[in-house]
């Protein structure tokens, strides 16, 4: 006779019963769930994954996982980024693995400028499933105010996968670059380092430069959410600073939202 194991676990507002064998998630997996809410917003059934960060539920709503980035499909005539493939399919394999019930909590805003939802997802035992493709090194923070529930644990999990150099942080693209080594015509998600050489302030910015005509954008609106690090005592200081660069007239510039964005160089 098989062993029977009662788990009380609140989810979803109900006891769940498994046995013991087959159960889908080892006592310890659910003793110490990854970066665990306090509460559930809405129970979902997914229906598809369209990459990493991106799926879509079984009532057509499509929901944009909040807290992360992934890895780029391909799409017409672009090839997937390296690791887009395994992140959309380790993100699957957790759908499947919670027999595609999943629980959501909203946070500041609730959908994005394309339409989409903006959700964290859980699994059944309470882990983020974002805090996992974060912790297999198939994902990077993506801090974008005012949605910041939990991402202190993300970045945690985020720096342990990247001191273990798991996935993507094997890639040289996501390894730091100074701004005197950065290629006039690099540009997408990079983490860039560099001496604050001026430090200049507009009606709407503030401006840290660095050498070689590269330049981080804060607004003054949001210099509220720089808590750890403040962006105008920065002059003469080495820093660190992750986002997607873009070119303005001969410029290389990233704007960096809150201070999980911007760290004092070690």
């Amino acid at each position: 006779m098989q062993q029977i194991l009662l788990l009380k676990a609140l989810f979803h507002g109900r006891l769940f019963y498994c046995l013991f064998v087959g159960c889908l998630f080892s006592v310890n997996a659910y003793a110490s769930p990854l970066c665990p809410t306090n509460h559930i917003d809405e129970q979902v059934t997914v229906r598809y994954v369209h990459d990493g960060d991106t799926l879509h539920l079984r009532n057509g709503d499509k929901i944009r996982l909040i807290g992360i980035n992934t890895p780029e499909v391909a799409r017409k005539s672009h090839p997937a980024e390296p690791f887009a493939n395994q992140a959309r399919d380790r993100l699957r394999q957790l759908i499947k693995n919670n027999h595609h019930q999943l629980g959501l909590r909203m946070d500041a805003e609730h959908f994005d400028r394309y339409g989409r939802r903006l959700a964290h997802l859980y699994a059944q035992d309470g882990s983020s499933i974002s805090a996992q493709l974060l912790q297999d090194g198939l994902a990077t923070l993506l801090a974008v105010p005012p949605n910041l529930n939990g991402l202190d644990c993300y970045a945690n999990t985020e720096a342990q996968a990247q001191q273990a150099g798991k996935g993507i942080w094997q890639l040289p693209r996501y390894r730091v670059i100074s701004s005197s080594a950065l290629p006039r015509n690099s540009r997408g998600y990079r983490h860039v380092s560099g001496k604050v050489i001026r430090i200049g302030e507009g009606r709407r910015n503030l401006w840290l430069n660095l050498p070689n005509k590269v330049a981080f954008r804060i607004e003054k609106k949001e210099l509220s959410l720089f808590n750890t690090i403040k962006p105008r005592e920065l002059l003469g200081k080495t820093i660190i600073g992750r986002g997607w660069l873009y070119e303005h007239k001969g410029e290389l510039r990233m704007r960096l939202r809150s201070d999980f964005a911007l760290q004092l160089s070690p």
